[in-house]
């Protein structure tokens, strides 16, 4: 089975590199890699010429900036028969792609699998509370919502072919939006009636945020990737449960932090569960416009 790798970039030489040298140990090496550079340079022509020969690379530009949007571009190009969007920080283990060819051709009933997402250097979880647990199984909504992540993801080309990102979610989309467009796209194939397995003896590889980012850096990313959060949970018709968990858990962690002294780490979970409030309100008003306009009569 072929795989076609579909990675936007911005501002990162030295990561994709990374990436390259990861896909080139590959035990499977049936793939290409669609490339959407959305610099406004030539930072990247010397990287892809000298990768392009150890692997396929079709290199696209595109100056409109956005993550959504450069995922869309990138899979109106895609040849294989399982598609992926590893970031472009990302890493995979030599054995990924053999593992999930081996499944999806030996499990015609599932649309695609999810791997566990562990640090580039550690055998731990990359993100605190998402990512993935030792549970695998099928993919629901909740379970979706903690493990819905685009590089740990893996489609079927159909899957892909039939849905696109939502282009006013995800870094750079120039809407508030920071994040969430990853899990956004999987409650579309769920709501599709697309099924997903996740496998947790599957794994990749990304930097933990908090081993990069300053404090500020932190606070920002944490109140964009809320509001993103919050804006997701809204969008969507999910279990009133799963909403009350998702928009008060960052409250009950900033009260247990400051008890416990760590006021870094309890102003990290206030400034995620503000954004998601706010955004949860937003989505809250989009939902109820689509809602109205599709009861319109025609």
């Amino acid at each position: 089975m072929r795989f076609s790798l579909i990675v936007p970039t911005i501002n990162r030489v030295n990561e994709l590199e990374r990436l390259f040298q990861s896909l080139a140990t590959q035990d499977h090496n049936d793939f290409e890699v669609i490339v959407v550079d959305q610099n406004l340079d030539n930072r990247l022509e010397k990287l892809v010429t000298s990768y392009s020969q150890e692997f396929s690379i079709l290199h696209l530009k595109q100056t409109k900036r956005g993550l959504s949007r450069a995922r869309n571009l990138g899979k109106l190009h895609l040849k294989g028969d399982i598609i992926a969007f590893p970031d472009d920080d990302s890493v995979y283990p030599p054995t990924v792609l053999s593992q999930v060819a081996d499944f999806l051709e030996n499990e015609a009933a599932w649309d695609g699998v999810i791997a566990r997402i562990f640090d580039l250097n550690d055998d731990k979880n990359a993100f605190e509370f998402c990512g993935g647990d030792d549970k695998s199984g099928c993919v629901d909504y909740w379970k979706g919502y903690t493990v819905g992540i685009s590089h740990a993801m893996f489609f079927r080309a159909s899957v892909v072919k039939s849905l696109d990102f939502d282009e006013a979610m995800g870094v750079g989309s120039g809407t508030p939006w920071g994040a969430g467009e990853d899990v956004d796209y999987l409650f579309q194939c769920l709501d599709a009636g697309y099924r997903f397995y996740y496998d947790s003896k599957l794994k990749v590889r990304h930097p933990t945020p908090l081993n990069k980012n300053n404090f500020r850096q932190q606070i920002q990313r944490e109140y964009s990737y809320g509001l993103g959060n919050g804006y997701l949970l809204g969008k969507h018709k999910l279990p009133e449960p799963l909403i009350h968990s998702a928009t008060n858990s960052s409250y009950q962690h900033t009260i247990l932090e400051v008890t416990k002294g760590n006021l870094k780490r309890a102003a990290y979970f206030f400034a995620y569960g503000l954004g998601t409030s706010i955004g949860y309100s937003q989505g809250m008003k989009k939902c109820q416009i689509i809602h109205l306009s599709s009861s319109q009569p025609i």
